[in-house]
């Protein structure tokens, strides 16, 4: 194709298999759109420019071995390989497509905090439970600060912000984007004590993309302040999914699993890299990974995972859990905190080993290189 340009990329896995990867290779100068291919299947390539006109590109990276390497062609397209993912404002509140299809919508106005619900298979299937946002028949009605997919904290300089005491506010929308390999949404929110006073700034960057194997929320937080901050010691947090009735556990279809093999009633509380929660919607398979990042405080950290449907990390927690007291975490005016943290929808049951796989894609993606 006339004006067609191409470069050779080696990418190289770490000493572990990797299941999938969102990738990032910086290239000279503004592109078009561009693709993927290694002689046999093209791919949508996703591209943003930096401040110095350098620009990324990002795809999803497809199964390796462990320390595999693997070449493939960079190169301009004349159209998008796939429908994008959009990402745009509704009356207030942000929705996220992958295609034709609602995947969720971020609520960010008139609300005690941010959220994401509802949270949709390719089937269609809701993994989050209704109530208290849009309720549905036969849904339980316990614990009305359950929204969804959030994040708070029971402990922040002493105030509870889990329990929707105090509020954490979206000052600013600071980036939405869409395209053909993820959306991203950017916000500077303010956590505030119930008198309205600033505990502290957080900027919130969530990434919304999809695999084989399901679809995929990237969260990635700073903690700022100009002043100390202190995230308490309590089980009460921190990120957090309210999943569907029927993968409850103890309503007798659903299974809790850590990466060290411990389950259901007895993964509460317990370190471990991920967490699983399996069982099913409308009568369909369906789970969700939850994965912790080993440079994220106190990794691996505790799982606040209930046989209720309450899914959720407890990074900062000891004593609730029966283990060893820590310092507290601190945010200080020089020392920011920041953390990550990956979210997997499935309509399936995934084995453990598929579940590392994801995980090691997570904390030690391969690394990407031009060669040519």
């Amino acid at each position: 194709m006339e004006g067609t340009e191409r470069w050779i990329i080696r990418v190289t896995s770490s000493g572990a298999p990797v299941r999938s990867a969102l990738v990032c290779l910086e290239l000279p100068g503004p592109r078009g759109i561009l693709s993927l291919t290694d002689g046999t299947i093209n791919q949508p390539v996703q591209t943003d420019s930096l401040p110095d006109g350098r620009v990324r590109a990002f795809w999803v990276q497809g199964p390796l071995g462990a320390n595999e390497v693997r070449s493939a062609t960079l190169q301009t397209a004349v159209e998008p390989l796939k429908s994008p993912i959009t990402v745009k404002r509704e009356n207030g509140i942000i929705a996220v497509q992958m295609g034709d299809q609602l995947f969720t919508r971020f609520w960010a106005t008139g609300v005690a905090k941010p959220f994401c619900f509802p949270l949709t298979l390719p089937n269609g299937l809701w993994m989050v439970r209704g109530f208290p946002i849009e309720p549905k028949e036969g849904d339980s009605t316990d614990h009305r600060h359950h929204t969804g997919f959030w994040v708070a904290y029971g402990s922040v300089n002493g105030h509870d912000l889990w329990s929707d005491h105090g509020r954490i506010v979206v000052k600013e929308i600071q980036e939405l984007t869409g395209g053909p390999v993820f959306g991203r949404i950017k916000s500077l929110n303010e956590w505030r004590a119930p008198d309205g006073t600033v505990l502290c700034y957080e900027e919130r960057e969530l990434i919304f993309w999809e695999t084989e194997d399901g679809r995929i929320i990237d969260l990635k937080m700073t903690f700022r302040s100009d002043r100390e901050v202190v995230f308490g010691d309590t089980k009460e947090g921190f990120v957090a999914i309210r999943i569907p009735d029927s993968m409850r556990v103890d309503r007798g279809g659903g299974h809790i699993l850590n990466a060290n093999g411990d389950q259901d009633t007895s993964a509460w509380g317990k370190r471990a890299p991920w967490c699983l929660y399996t069982g099913s919607v409308g009568g369909q398979p369906a789970a969700i990974a939850f994965l912790d990042h080993p440079a994220n405080v106190g990794f691996p950290n505790p799982w606040h995972v209930r046989d209720y449907g309450l899914f959720a990390n407890g990074p900062f927690a000891r004593k609730d859990f029966g283990l060893p007291p820590e310092p507290p975490v601190r945010v200080l005016p020089e020392k920011p905190l920041t953390l990550r943290y990956r979210l997997i929808l499935m309509p399936s049951h995934p084995t453990p080993e598929a579940v590392q796989e994801m995980w090691n894609g997570f904390a030690r993606p391969p690394t990407v290189e031009l060669v040519g």
